[in-house]
């Protein structure tokens, strides 16, 4: 199927199910050409993050960024960062 639709698209976005809950994401992000992961704030665990990305890197899923989502919006939120490049 992806085969087919990269005949007529030049992108095309796939979404799957937690990386954690099913592997599902593993075997459709194994297919893809390159994946990124998808973080709620204030839920995801930062153990949980890493864990989703040791269990793709197992299947050599290309890993080209981090986005995170639910981010509040309102003045009173504190940003911060907490992470590292690997």
């Amino acid at each position: 199927m992806l085969a087919a639709l990269s005949k007529h698209y030049d992108r095309i976005v796939l979404d799957t199910p937690p990386v954690i809950s099913v592997t599902d994401a593993q075997i459709i992000s194994s297919r893809a050409d390159a994946t990124i992961l998808i973080v709620p704030y204030g839920i995801a665990q930062k153990a949980a993050v890493i864990d989703a990305k040791v269990l793709l890197q197992k299947v050599n899923v290309n890993i080209i960024g981090v986005v995170m989502n639910r981010v509040p919006t309102t003045a009173q939120s504190n940003y911060y960062y907490d992470g590292y490049y690997n």
